[in-house]
């Protein structure tokens, strides 16, 4: 459907006869394939096969890691170049001025059935929380092992916090 006028298509459990998709993507020849999870049994042989881009959701850099390094043997076992695939990752975000304003934000979203500790072991280990140089230096972690496209989930966003953010990781960076 992204490529001819219109396509038809059967298979096991669908049928589709002479559908027609407007507007056609800009990108060629389709859009990017990201597929998405942490499974390295299947999910992994799947993003081996089809994907663009791969995302892991809260992964620490360890994690990522992994993950990458078990689908490059999946590419290699179906012949697959793994420079093809890009990585992502859905990580928490608190950026603030000083430790004690992020600590404030980390109360305010604290699981109440973990210790404050733990909530930021759930967040990643706290990898891009905190002042603007240890976001930095979190987000370089990820970029050493090949991570390229970051999707930020912002607690106690406010404007105060998205110009710290442009202005000490955007355009420092």
């Amino acid at each position: 459907m992204w490529k001819e006028k219109r396509a038809s298509f059967e298979g096991k459990y669908y049928k589709v006869k002479e559908a027609i998709c407007y507007s056609k993507p800009i990108q060629k020849p389709h859009p990017i394939i990201m597929i998405g999870g942490s499974g390295e049994k299947y999910l992994l042989k799947v993003v081996a096969k089809h994907a663009d881009r791969y995302n892991l959701f809260f992964g620490t850099p360890n994690e990522m890691k992994t993950k990458i390094s078990v689908l490059k043997e999946y590419c290699n076992s179906i012949g697959r170049d793994h420079k093809e695939i890009q990585y992502s990752i859905v990580l928490p975000c608190i950026i603030k001025d000083t430790e004690d304003e992020v600590n404030q934000v980390l109360v305010q979203y604290q699981r109440k059935d973990k210790t404050l500790k733990e909530h930021l072991q759930y967040l990643v280990g706290g990898v891009t929380i905190g002042t603007p140089e240890k976001v930095l230096q979190g987000i370089q972690k990820y970029l050493d092992i090949g991570v390229t496209h970051f999707i930020l989930h912002f607690l106690g966003l406010d404007e105060t916090t998205l110009r710290l953010f442009n202005a000490q990781v955007i355009k420092t960076g």
